[in-house]
């Protein structure tokens, strides 16, 4: 009986700390991504650095791979791209690890969206494809199918640019505002 009751006592620690994990991630990618226009001005790091800080309090992986993604989201904002690259890959191998154990990295974003969001913002449109690519194969989510088709459009590839948009068309969770998006772009398909 005490075992059961240590056992319930640990699982309702895990997911208290899997909640803060994931409010700490999202809070902090938003934050990072609010400086992306704003070109990343130390100045305006407040609220990125308070979510950083509640991400290091955190045990796990989990919050390892929050905290490199907030990081490289932060680097793509100064236009650092190389110091992005450094996070990137580190956020992948942490996403790597913990799929090897069963719970692949999700918050904020799974690696390769993330990867392909942040490239897409620093004009690495070939190497944002990519990641877009290999995250509609993994996981085919509507952000996805969006981000393959603008990094696609920003390389000229019409085919393929329609073909994700169609595809994203179709995709459970696809935000009203892209829908204008597509049906823009779908009259550029027709031709």
């Amino acid at each position: 009986m005490r075992l059961l009751l240590i056992a319930v006592v640990m699982a309702t620690l895990s997911q208290d700390v899997d909640r803060e994990v994931q409010r700490a991630a999202m809070e902090g990618w938003g934050a990072a991504r609010a400086l992306a226009p704003k070109g990343g001005a130390l100045e305006l790091l407040g609220p990125v650095n308070l979510r950083l800080r509640a991400l290091d309090g955190l045990p796990g992986n989990a919050a390892r791979y929050a905290d490199a993604a907030i990081r490289a989201a932060v680097s793509a904002a100064q236009e650092e791209r190389e110091e992005m690259a450094v996070f990137l890959a580190h956020a992948r191998d942490l996403s790597d690890t913990m799929a090897l154990a069963g719970a692949p990295a999700q918050w904020p974003l799974p690696v390769d969206e993330m990867e392909g969001e942040l490239r897409l913002e620093v004009d690495q449109y070939a190497e944002a494809r990519d990641a877009y690519q290999r995250a509609t194969k993994l996981k085919p989510t509507a952000n996805a199918w969006i981000g393959l088709a603008r990094a696609s459009d920003r390389l000229g590839d019409l085919v393929g640019a329609c073909a994700a948009y169609t595809q994203a068309s179709s995709t459970a969770g696809l935000p009203a505002a892209v829908g204008i998006e597509i049906s823009l772009y779908a009259l550029k398909c027709k031709f």
